[in-house]
């Protein structure tokens, strides 16, 4: 009987899973079932309905997609929507945009034009550990802007990984520790940052400065001598594999920071576009072009800062305001074409042969989707009968979005040949063969083995949820509980959202977390008298800031698995950045973002809940 609590506590904790899946709806259920019969029933039952799956995805007892299913059954059978109306909203127009962009990016990885960017990048700014910190964190995050962060830190790292392994050979210490003994290691010379390397005392003495009297034979014997190369392997050791962590983690911050600035860099982003349509159908919406205006040069600032942050945590931080002025430290800033690590990322693209005409099919589609992205719907240029400018207007006014630009891009790369074909004037003279069609650009096997289709599945259930929490009701009764907020300064607001929010997704995956808070934003954003787009813009760019623990996004985790960095060294540089990152964004929204958004003032295609009659105060910090 003694051993039967212990087993019994270890027992429950092996099926934590299954215990708070199958107690959370109990323990809830009085909260529809009190509330049946008043007026309020349908919105006590979608509340039932949203904290079973705030729980659900913050513990994970179900995969997130699956959890994300849970209204096609939870809000037909209380009665909250029919199972028609659920439905429509997991393929949607946002949806469409977001499997549209996802359709491109598995082109440009088929045929590894992205790799290819990444690494004529890191030959452009070379190895020197500084400007290759730089390089991966610029390349990173701009193809996190256009494909999954979790792809782009898949690729990068095994770069990265590459390339520092050849530094550290080109070091000597990537060699095992008894060959590293049997060598004399100079200090580091300041030009090269290179150690030096010796095969006999006798060497030693004759090139060694005579201030440098503790390598000197003869000052010292044996003892001494190994005692200090030891020490000094030691200290080469852990500045190598300081530099090695700021590098693997440069790359998995910059896969969170560059998804903030377009519309499909993240799901969060998608989700926040499509909440602003539910709940607001008479706004303009958020566009590309627009979220690219404000999303951009806060992601430049905020990758920037982060540069310099890891800098002089992992690096030599002392060289950046000498590198210009100082002839010997300029060296340093310069590419070393002769360095170990950058031949071997020059072997790495001479791998991947001459651009191909496949890769100039695929960028030149990129670049097109890019152009009709931003010229769709140019808001800020007005024409002289005073509509915007833009070429979805040549069409019905409404009816061409994002995801009918992107599709169209999509359908092409699928009729597109990946090789120019042996037929008619592209026949070559000698070319006997029979004609025969090239194989396209995309073909559906391979997408349908690439595509994410589990985030498609999140993403619908986020666009379920927030129409759910309109159509019951919960979204106005909300915006009147929020009453009480109206008292704060929106600035204040907005700052305790982004942290929030900033915390939370450490523990929780970015798109449930900006599902569950998004709807509940809208509506406080009503209830406070504040523009929408003040609380739901930030909010979702702080779903991105996930960079203190490995399970909070997968590039921490892909980043994590390679055993170098632990978590204590994640979580030391990821809570100052998380902290840095906030700044920024608050600072952004309060001076740039204002105009962009057009948020002086309080909108007239939503109303404010709350009893005020002005029309609402200006967002403009105090």
């Amino acid at each position: 009987m003694a051993t039967g609590k212990p087993r019994l506590g270890r027992d429950m904790v092996s099926f934590w899973k299954s215990i708070v899946f199958l107690t959370t709806p109990v323990i809830l259920c009085p909260l529809p079932i009190y509330y049946a019969s008043s007026e309020n029933s349908k919105i006590a039952a979608c509340a039932y309905a949203v904290i079973i799956m705030a729980v659900y995805w913050t513990t994970e007892v179900l995969p997130l997609a699956v959890t994300a299913l849970l209204p096609i059954v939870l809000f037909p059978m209380l009665g909250v929507q029919s199972s028609k109306d659920v439905c429509i909203n997991y393929l949607n127009d946002s949806n469409f945009l977001f499997v549209g962009g996802l359709m491109v990016a598995v082109a440009m990885q088929r045929w590894n034009l992205h790799k290819r960017i990444a690494l004529r990048t890191i030959l452009t700014v070379g190895v020197e550990p500084r400007w290759l910190m730089l390089g991966l964190m610029s390349v990173t995050a701009f193809l996190s802007m256009w494909i999954s962060n979790t792809a782009t830190a898949a690729m990068m790292v095994p770069i990265a990984q590459a390339t520092m392994t050849q530094l550290l050979k080109d070091r000597g210490l990537g060699e095992k520790e008894e060959d590293r003994r049997q060598k004399k290691i100079l200090p580091l010379d300041e030009k090269t940052e290179l150690l030096s390397f010796k095969s006999s005392k006798s060497e030693q003495s004759q090139e060694l400065p005579l201030e440098n009297i503790a390598m000197e034979k003869s000052d010292h014997d044996d003892k001494d001598d190994e005692d200090l190369l030891a020490d000094q392997v030691r200290l080469s050791a852990e500045q190598a594999d300081k530099k090695a962590k700021g590098l693997l983690l440069c790359i998995c911050y910059a896969a969170n920071i560059g998804g903030m600035a377009t519309l499909i860099g993240t799901t969060p982003n998608i989700l926040v576009a499509q909440t602003v349509k539910t709940l607001f159908p008479k706004s303009p919406g958020i566009g590309f072009a627009t979220w690219f205006s404000f999303g951009f040069p806060t992601m430049v600032v905020t990758l920037l800062l982060a540069w310099l942050w890891l800098q002089w945590q992992f690096l030599d931080y002392s060289c950046v305001p000498s590198c210009i002025s100082q002839r010997g430290c300029r060296g340093r800033c310069q590419r070393n074409q002769n360095a170990a690590g950058y031949e071997a990322v020059r072997r790495q693209y001479a791998e991947l042969g001459p651009f191909s005409f496949a890769e100039m099919v695929v960028l030149g589609h990129f670049i097109l989707l890019v152009l009709l992205w931003f010229f769709r719907d140019m808001t800020f240029v007005k024409l002289e009968n005073g509509q915007a400018a833009g070429w979805a207007y040549v069409f019905v006014r409404g009816y061409v979005t994002d995801s009918s630009a992107v599709v169209v891009i999509s359908l092409a790369l699928f009729i597109w040949p990946s090789r120019l074909p042996n037929f008619l004037c592209c026949r070559g003279r000698g070319d006997l063969h029979p004609s025969e069609p090239a194989p396209p650009i995309l073909d559906w096997p391979t997408v349908e083995q690439t595509l994410p289709w589990d985030v498609i599945i999140l993403l619908g259930g986020g666009f379920a949820l927030a129409d759910g929490v309109k159509v019951s009701g919960l979204s106005a009764w909300l915006g009147q509980s929020f009453r009480g907020l109206d008292g704060f300064p929106p600035v204040v607001i907005v700052i305790l959202i982004t942290v929030m929010i900033a915390f939370t997704t450490e523990f929780s995956s970015n798109t449930s977390t900006a599902a569950i808070f998004l709807p509940i934003l809208g509506t406080l954003a009503r209830g406070v008298c504040v523009h929408p787009y003040y609380l739901l813009v930030p909010a979702t760019i702080a779903c991105s800031f996930a960079f203190m623990l490995p399970v909070a996004t997968p590039p921490n985790a892909i980043v994590f698995s390679y055993g170098r960095i632990k978590v204590v060294d994640m979580a030391k540089s990821g809570f100052v950045l998380n902290l840095v990152c906030l700044l920024v964004l608050n600072v952004a929204i309060n001076t740039y973002g204002i105009p962009i958004y057009g948020m002086s003032q309080f909108p007239s295609w939503t109303t404010c809940t709350a009893n005020l009659t002005t029309a609402g105060p200006s967002v403009t910090p105090a």
